[in-house]
């Protein structure tokens, strides 16, 4: 079936960034007080919302595993999914929020990684577990972007009920880093939808082609790491260049790359951003909350100058996914402003 051909897995791939990444990008401007006291989900904090979607990464990850292996059998439904879940948060209390975002590192990369070994025949096929029970693989997929869909929703509501200052704090660099990379893998898992042919051809961001938007991506990226580096160098950054006129800016930068190859633009836009992170890595927990005039005039923190670019990959990744005429998604992610 058309349905379940090869692309098929590169839009479910997208699909699971794309969640991934609105989960995180809901715990913006959120400190570690916030993130690890605040109910915003039901009775979870966010720290307890990251321990509960890797609980469940890994849960699906060895049905995916075992399925692989022929063990489809021997799993077992979970007989009552709200009493696991209690039994689960009562162990989430002693800890830390570090160790809450480095799981739901792991256990998604895990889970990605055993969806990837599992062939197409496979995922699509319907299989018996244990109890007789039929599923077929692929629904264990699809839970996990509605599992984090639901919760991104909770926050996102919670968020609507807070005064706008209690959503300005400085984060964790620990959490600033994970989201920085959701958003990143938000964007990439679109260049994968595209063939290689169609992605110095096919306008996805107005005119722009992907080759012209990864170009625009890194551009803005390098006017952060030049700010970056003065912050880990202890100064106050001062820009080499005022950007009064974002079109302006825009247009000279697209213009200047215009001849470029794809892969010349590739090795730019992943050598850029490996130098942000490196520089985050750098850059002390306390340096976030120092302020300093972007070279657009606003005065910003460390923390949020570090958001804008996070910002900026989720905002584009929706560009996008309008321009493909993405069928079947929810208006956040397919439409600004929703």
């Amino acid at each position: 079936m058309a349905e379940f051909s090869a692309e098929w897995r590169w839009w479910l791939l997208a699909r699971l960034a794309a969640e991934r990444a609105h989960l995180f990008f809901q715990m913006r401007g959120l400190g570690e007080e916030t993130l690890t006291g605040a109910p915003v989900s039901g009775k979870m904090t966010a720290r307890d919302v990251l321990l509960h979607v890797a609980n469940w990464d890994a849960v699906n990850s060895e049905r995916l595993s075992l399925t692989l292996d022929g063990r489809h059998r021997e799993i077992r439904s979970v007989a009552n999914v709200d009493e696991a879940n209690e039994t689960l948060h009562g162990r989430f209390q002693s800890i830390p929020l570090e160790q809450a975002v480095a799981a739901s590192l792991k256990e998604r990369s895990g889970f990605l990684a055993a969806l990837n070994r599992l062939p197409d025949d496979l995922l699509h096929r319907r299989i018996a577990l244990s109890g007789g029970r039929r599923i077929h693989p692929r629904t264990w997929a699809r839970w996990r972007f509605q599992h984090d869909a639901a919760h991104a929703q909770d926050i996102l509501a919670w968020r609507q009920t807070r005064p706008r200052e209690t959503l300005r704090q400085i984060g964790p660099k620990f959490l600033l880093r994970a989201q920085l990379k959701a958003t990143r893998r938000e964007i990439l898992s679109l260049v994968d939808v595209i063939p290689p042919a169609e992605r110095i051809q096919r306008p996805v961001c107005g005119v722009w082609t992907m080759k012209d938007l990864l170009g625009h991506l890194t551009d803005w990226e390098k006017v952060g790491v030049e700010g970056l580096q003065q912050l880990v160098d202890g100064q106050t950054p001062e820009f080499a260049q005022a950007i009064t006129d974002f079109d302006v800016f825009n247009a000279a930068n697209a213009a200047a790359r215009m001849d470029q190859s794809w892969e010349a633009v590739w090795a730019d836009f992943t050598a850029t951003r490996q130098s942000l992170l490196a520089l985050l890595d750098e850059l002390p927990q306390p340096a976030l909350a120092r302020p300093f005039q972007a070279p657009w005039g606003s005065t910003v923190s460390a923390y949020t100058w570090l958001l804008v670019w996070m910002g900026h990959d989720h905002e584009h990744a929706i560009d996008v996914r309008h321009a493909l005429g993405v069928a079947g998604w929810p208006n956040y992610l397919t439409q600004h402003g929703r």
